[in-house]
């Protein structure tokens, strides 16, 4: 009776480890995904972010474009229910004050 009960213990938890560790994975890997699409976002636009987003096997669940060179790009990826959002900016269209008259 005790070994069946001590089995039944340690088949939960291992579920519920499995569920967490699944969860913790899924999360990291909408991160990555998430800022990998928005640094695409800045040099290609939503059609390379879709891309970036789709060969990593996840969806984009939000895309949103600058309103002005100083504003970021924002994108959101969905990993199988896990939602991350990252944003960029092009540094390059900044302009940058210099000492030249």
């Amino acid at each position: 009776m005790t070994v069946a009960l001590t089995l039944a213990v340690l088949v939960l938890l291992l579920a519920a480890l499995s569920r967490v560790g699944a969860y913790l994975i899924n999360a990291e890997r909408a991160r990555i995904i998430s800022q990998v699409g928005a640094l695409a976002a800045v040099y290609g636009g939503e059609p390379s972010t879709r891309e970036v987003v789709q060969l990593n096997r996840a969806k984009l669940c939000d895309f949103r474009n600058p309103a002005n060179d100083t504003a970021f790009f924002t994108v959101c990826v969905d990993v199988q229910g896990t939602q991350r959002s990252a944003r960029a900016v092009d540094s390059w269209t900044i302009s940058v004050p210099t000492l030249e008259p």
